[in-house]
């Protein structure tokens, strides 16, 4: 009876100790004088086999509030993906489309896609060849305007910080870089991560639904889930409750500028607490099926230094469990691990950190086990 009394007094005692060793990481990678600074860092950690919780925000908050730090709202970046995978499974399932259909049956008769020119592989046109498949897994050969024209498209973008972008503009973008005719290769040829991919599932998801994405994100996801805190920016009217973190590219404050382009390729915002509510839903089986689910997380092959990529969703590693999530461009991930039905959620808010945020997290991790 001893015994057992003193290890009931220990659990605690670890669980603090724990709670000060992350503090101690996290608190350590706030660097606010840095080139590439990192004011702010949200973590959010379940692990319901150690019936452990752990939701914690640390730095400086950008703006004076009574909500705690932990509970700010971020941009979520391209873990949006997930969301736009997710809706794109359940109207396969409800027979709307099959995965293996071409693109062309639901984009043909948008006017500015002008579709027969959308992909142009050594001098021939594959656009019909793209199936919806291809475009969740990055496998179409689409060229991307973020990575393959950066500078150009970034150097607009700082001098034109206000400006609102829509579907039309950014495949405006598209044409006006001659991307169309860059493709990486024929479809399903290899892996290209091209936000391309998900601006055209996002026009197939309103040309199906009549409807906008922001209005299917809201109706099929974050109202049924009563995910308060999370809202499409830019593209829905929102009765922002709680703040906003700082979101920095190097030393870019990107929370200062219209970042509309995202769309369908990253243009959520969202608290961890709500994404991590979201990553549960999606393996409880509350927002598609099993066969959809195993599906989207059967992963293939990318490319080197890349982990495995199934339907809008990585396969990653931490401290020997396997979690399947995203990432998003300012430093942010939510996953989710099968074996153990834990969750990770977190927001490092920065692109470019000075360190190697994998590393800082699986530290972390291994602290929690």
């Amino acid at each position: 009876m001893k015994i057992f009394l003193m290890i009931f007094m220990l659990v605690p005692l670890l669980s603090n100790g724990q709670t000060d060793s992350i503090a101690i990481i996290a608190q350590s990678k706030i660097n606010s004088q840095s080139e590439n600074p990192v004011n702010s860092i949200l973590l959010y950690l379940e692990k319901p086999d150690k019936n452990y919780t752990y939701n914690n925000g640390f730095g400086s908050s950008p703006q004076s509030s009574s909500v705690s730090l932990k509970d700010y709202q971020f941009r979520i970046a391209s873990s949006t993906k997930l969301f736009v995978s997710t809706i794109i499974l359940q109207l396969a399932e409800e027979k709307k489309l099959n995965l293996n259909d071409s693109i062309s049956h639901y984009l043909k008769n948008i006017e500015y896609l002008n579709f027969d020119n959308l992909h142009i592989y050594q001098e021939k046109s594959l656009s019909v060849e793209i199936t919806i498949e291809q475009l969740l897994s990055h496998r179409s050969g689409l060229a991307d305007i973020f990575t393959d024209r950066q500078e150009e498209f970034f150097g607009f973008l700082l001098q034109n910080p206000d400006r609102q972008y829509s579907p039309k503009s950014i495949i405006k973008f598209y044409y006006q870089f001659n991307l169309n005719k860059e493709a990486h290769f024929a479809p399903d040829n290899g892996w290209y991560y091209s936000d391309m991919n998900y601006v055209l599932l996002g026009l197939i998801i309103e040309q199906i639904e009549q409807t906008t994405l922001a209005k299917s994100i809201r109706d099929r996801i974050l109202n049924p889930l009563k995910m308060e805190d999370t809202f499409f920016e830019f593209y829905e009217p929102f009765e922002q409750k709680k703040p906003q973190i700082s979101q920095y590219v190097g030393s870019i404050n990107f929370s200062e500028i219209n970042t509309s382009f995202d769309w369908s390729g990253g243009g959520l915002v969202s608290t961890n607490k709500d994404l991590a509510t979201f990553i549960k839903a999606l393996f409880n089986l509350e927002l598609i099926n099993e066969k959809s689910l195993n599906r989207m997380i059967d992963v293939r092959f990318t490319k080197k230094q890349e982990n495995k990529y199934g339907l809008g969703i990585y396969e990653s590693e931490y401290n020997g469990n396997t979690y399947f999530g995203h990432y998003g461009f300012y430093g942010t991930y939510v996953g989710y691990c099968p074996k153990t039905n834990s969750v990770i959620s977190y927001s490092i808010s920065q692109a470019m950190p000075d360190f190697n945020v994998y590393s800082v997290i699986n530290e972390i991790i291994t602290l929690t086990e």
